[in-house]
C-alpha cells in the first residue's frame, strides 16, 4: 500500500512540474528575465508564447503615452484633430515641458507646436508637455481626456488598469493638470498582458505608429531653432542595445520610481510582429533592454513555427446564388508558436454571421474579402484576450450574384 502511495505521489508531482514549468506560464524559479512582470506575444494573433507574473497589476509610468496614441490617432481618424492642427503652449505646459525631473524637451509658453510634431515628441522623446498638450488640444480638459482614455482601454479588451492621466506620471506631479478625484500619488497602472493588448491594438489598428517609433531621433523648432532629440529606445537598428537578427521598431520605454524600468517592444522574427513587455526591470542602467533581448533569445531557442492545414472540406466554401458552387479560401495553412510539436489540436472555419447561408456563404464576394476566422484549440495554445487561437479567412477568388439560371442551380 505504501509503496502504491509513494507512486501515486511521484506522478502526480511529475505532473504538477510539468504543468507548472510550461513555458507560456513559468514558475517563478523558471524566470527568463529578471524583472517582476514580463510577457512575449505575436502580435497579429495575440498568441501567448511566454508569460511571467503577467496578470499582476503594476505601475506602468510612460507606456501610458501608448493609450494615449490611441485616443489621438481616434480622433486624428474622425477629423476631430489634424495632424498640421497648432497646439500653443502656456504657462502650465511649459512649466511641465521645462521641468528637468520629467521628460523635459524645452518648449516654450507663447509658441504653437504642430500635432504631429508634439506625436512625435511624446513618443519619441517621451515628453510629458507634448502628451498634455495633445491631451488638452482645443480646450478639452483634462477630465475629459481622461475619459477617452478609459473608454478606449474598455474597447481594447484591458481588464485591469488604473488610468490617472495620459502621461503616467504620479497625479501631484502633473501640477496644473493634476486630478482632484484621485490622491496625490496616484498613478497608472496595468497588467503585463494588458500592456501587449494595448500595444496590439495600436499595432492592428494604427501600424504607421511605428514610422515615428522607430526613428532614431526627430526635429523640433524651438526659440527659431531647429532642435534634435534622440529616442528613448536603445534597441532600435543601429543603436547600442540592438540586435542583429530581429530588428526593433518600437514601441514605448517607461521611468519612475514607483514603475522601475520597463519597456515594450516591437520586433520582426520570422515574418512575424513580435511584441514583448518588461516591467520594472530588476538591475542597472539598460536593464530593462537587456531583459528584452533575453526574451528575443528565449523565443528563439526555445520556439518554432508549426504549420496547421485545414481539412481539405474546408479549403473551398460552398456559396449561394453565385455563378459557382464553391469558392476557393486562403489560407489553407496557418502558422502558430510552438515550443515542441502540437499533437492534439483542432482546426475549424468560422464564417461571418451576415455571410452566412447554409452552411456556406452567400453571393457576392469580392477576392480577398474576409469571410470569417480560423480557430485552432489546443491546451498549449493561450491568447492575450483568452479566446481561442483565431486569423482571418479570406475568399481567394471573386463570385459575383449569378444570373437566373446560375443562381437556380447553384
Amino acid at each position: 500500500m505504501k509503496r502504491l502511495i509513494w507512486g501515486l505521489s511521484v506522478i502526480l508531482i511529475a505532473i504538477l512540474s510539468f504543468v507548472i514549468g510550461s513555458p507560456v506560464n513559468a514558475a517563478a524559479n523558471d524566470h527568463v528575465v529578471d524583472a517582476k512582470a514580463a510577457l512575449i506575444a505575436d502580435a497579429a494573433t495575440g498568441q501567448v508564447i511566454y508569460q511571467q507574473n503577467s496578470n499582476q497589476k503594476l505601475p506602468v509610468a510612460s507606456i501610458s503615452k501608448l493609450l494615449t496614441a490611441c485616443v489621438i490617432e481616434d480622433e486624428i481618424q474622425h477629423h476631430q484633430l489634424h495632424w498640421n492642427d497648432k497646439i500653443t503652449f502656456n504657462k502650465q505646459l511649459a512649466d511641465i515641458s521645462n521641468d528637468k525631473n520629467y521628460s523635459a524637451l524645452g518648449l516654450q509658453k507663447g509658441e504653437s507646436y504642430t500635432v504631429k510634431d508634439l506625436y512625435n515628441a511624446m513618443l519619441i522623446k517621451s515628453a510629458d508637455g507634448a502628451a498634455l498638450a495633445l491631451a488638452t488640444a482645443h480646450g478639452q480638459t483634462m477630465a475629459q481626456f481622461n475619459q477617452k482614455m478609459r473608454t478606449k482601454a474598455k474597447q481594447i479588451g484591458l481588464k485591469d488598469y488604473q488610468i490617472v492621466n495620459p502621461v503616467g506620471l504620479n497625479n501631484e506631479d502633473t501640477k496644473a493638470f493634476q486630478l482632484k478625484q484621485y490622491s496625490n500619488k496616484a498613478q497608472n497602472s496595468m497588467t503585463a498582458c494588458d500592456v501587449a493588448l494595448l500595444a496590439q491594438y495600436l499595432l492592428k489598428h494604427y501600424p504607421n505608429v511605428v514610422q515615428t517609433t522607430g526613428q532614431v531621433q526627430s526635429q523640433i523648432r524651438v526659440k527659431g531653432q531647429v532642435k534634435t532629440y534622440r529616442n528613448m529606445n536603445k534597441m532600435l537598428v543601429g543603436q547600442p542595445m540592438a540586435m542583429k537578427d530581429i530588428p526593433i521598431d518600437g514601441l514605448k520605454t517607461g521611468t519612475s520610481d514607483e514603475a522601475g524600468a520597463c519597456f515594450v517592444s516591437s520586433g520582426q522574427y520570422q515574418g512575424h510582429q513580435i511584441i514583448t513587455v518588461v516591467l520594472n526591470a530588476h538591475g542597472k542602467g539598460d536593464a530593462r533592454f537587456t531583459a528584452t533581448q533575453q526574451l528575443y533569445r528565449y523565443l528563439q531557442s526555445n520556439y518554432h513555427l508549426q504549420s496547421l492545414k485545414l481539412k481539405q472540406s474546408d479549403q473551398r466554401v460552398r456559396v449561394s446564388n453565385g455563378r459557382q458552387r464553391f469558392a476557393k479560401v486562403t489560407p489553407v495553412a496557418i502558422q502558430v508558436w510552438a515550443n515542441k510539436p502540437l499533437s492534439h489540436y483542432t482546426v475549424t472555419t468560422h464564417y461571418q454571421k451576415p455571410l452566412v447561408k447554409g452552411k456556406g456563404v452567400k453571393a457576392p464576394l469580392r477576392k480577398n474579402q474576409q469571410i470569417g476566422l480560423i480557430k485552432v484549440k489546443a491546451l498549449q495554445l493561450t491568447t492575450l484576450n483568452n479566446q481561442p487561437w483565431s486569423t482571418p479567412l479570406y475568399a481567394k477568388q471573386a463570385d459575383p450574384v449569378g444570373n437566373f439560371w446560375q443562381r437556380l442551380i447553384n
